[in-house]
């Protein structure tokens, strides 16, 4: 096989390829960064070296032969590189590697792997502090998603990134410095609109289950801000669904069944069959109240809401970062499955605790038709915190930014060996 680079810079020793790359701990998920320099120009031949370096090809569900984990959140891919956009600092494309599947799957942005990049960029001299320079702002374009993030890094003294702090997240056991990631303009990530169906709340039916069994319909919001994501009310599941055996075959078909009809709707697949063959959009995610009346440790009070979220066919392990930031804008915007759930739970509290979503910078909830809060979500990990920004005129809702925190780590570097 030859490469359309020169040099080839994945060098070929006889039957083996040697290709650069490190792998990092990203928020919650795991990914190799890879330097688009260290691939052929052509994203179309990308696929079989990916899937060759994580173990997928010939669709094993181990990745026994690669470096892959064997789960949809440590089997992810960054290529990095510098650009040359206006006001761009670095620029990354995101690949899900299919897990007992022979697929790379480029649509959609992943926000864990997405904090990651800043200080890959850093450590990896992408980018450059000024002197003395103890943390900075990093300008980052996704290709996925024609979407900028902002990071907002901590340099220590050697002008890279300190990746030593007191942050927690859950999901990941131990600290780090905090990352801020602030997804700006997040809407229409994929279909150019926020309400893509222009409801704000629909009904998603499914005529024939996989499982077997009548149609049936459950009540969501498809919402597209960093990712597609469909929110159902997990009250309007259909009754065989259960009490949840998350894993079950027969409740997974379910959430596939939805999840599919779904992205018919969304505009996203064409038919049925053809939303069956991209797994990795639209997620997702059932909402209801919190578990708990009780305060929340990392926010301080009690959460917004619950989240059970679901990565190409399974229960995700906590939230994918872009379901908190799609899920904190659709919080709060008046008409959504998930404001009603959020509204309908505030009123079930106790007097004391009874208090609408605080505001972030000292503003008051509504400041000229911009509403800002902090928005609480509770996951099967822990949960997260999301501050959003969205202007608000009649009728119409604008989606500013929404900015999470998370920690991340650099495992190894070095080189993967694969063969094809």
């Amino acid at each position: 096989m030859t490469f359309d680079v020169e040099p080839p810079v994945i060098e070929r020793r006889r039957k083996r390829y040697v290709l650069p790359a490190v792998l990092m701990r990203s928020g919650t998920s795991k990914g190799l960064f890879i330097h688009r320099g260290h691939l052929p120009t052509a994203q179309d031949t990308w696929a079989s070296l990916i899937l060759a370096a994580m173990g997928s090809k010939n669709s094993d569900p181990r990745q026994i032969d690669g470096v892959g984990g064997a789960t949809s959140t440590t089997s992810k891919v960054a290529i990095v590189a510098p650009s040359q956009r206006p006001g761009i600092d670095v620029e990354y494309t995101f690949a899900q590697v299919a897990v007992g599947r022979d697929r790379v799957d480029y649509s959609g942005n992943c926000g864990n792997i997405a904090s990651g990049i800043g200080p890959f960029a850093l450590q990896e001299g992408l980018v450059r502090p000024k002197p003395g320079q103890r943390q900075m702002d990093i300008r980052i374009f996704n290709t996925n998603t024609s979407r900028t993030l902002v990071e907002t890094v901590d340099v220590d003294e050697e002008e890279g990134f300190e990746e030593d702090g007191d942050y927690e997240i859950a999901g990941v056991k131990g600290s780090g410095s905090r990352i801020k990631v602030a997804f700006m303009n997040p809407a229409g990530s994929m279909t150019g609109r926020l309400f893509p169906t222009g409801n704000r709340e629909d009904t998603i039916t499914v005529n024939s289950p996989q499982g077997g069994g009548g149609p049936f319909s459950v009540r969501g919001s498809l919402v597209d801000a960093a990712n597609p994501f469909i929110f159902v009310d997990a009250s309007t599941m259909p009754l065989l669904s259960m009490p949840w055996e998350l894993r079950s075959p027969q409740f997974l078909g379910i959430i596939e069944d939805i999840r599919q009809a779904g992205a018919v709707l969304f505009g996203l697949a064409s038919s049925i069959d053809a939303a069956a063959d991209v797994r990795g959009t639209p997620k997702i995610a059932l909402v209801s109240h919190p578990a708990t009346f009780l305060g929340d440790a990392r926010c301080g009070r009690v959460p917004d809401i619950r989240v059970t979220a679901f990565s190409m066919g399974q229960p995700h392990p906590s939230l994918q970062l872009t379901g908190a930031v799609c899920l904190g804008a659709a919080i709060s915007i008046e008409g959504t499955v998930p404001y009603r759930i959020a509204a309908s739970h505030l009123a079930l509290l106790p007097t004391p605790e009874r208090t609408p979503s605080p505001p972030i910078s000292g503003h008051s909830k509504y400041d000229k038709g911009l509403v800002e809060k902090e928005v609480c979500i509770e996951h099967s990990s822990g949960s997260i915190q999301v501050d959003v920004r969205v202007a608000v005129t009649t009728g119409r809702a604008e989606v500013e930014s929404c900015s999470v925190s998370r920690t991340a780590r650099r495992l190894f570097e070095g080189n993967v060996l694969f063969h094809l």
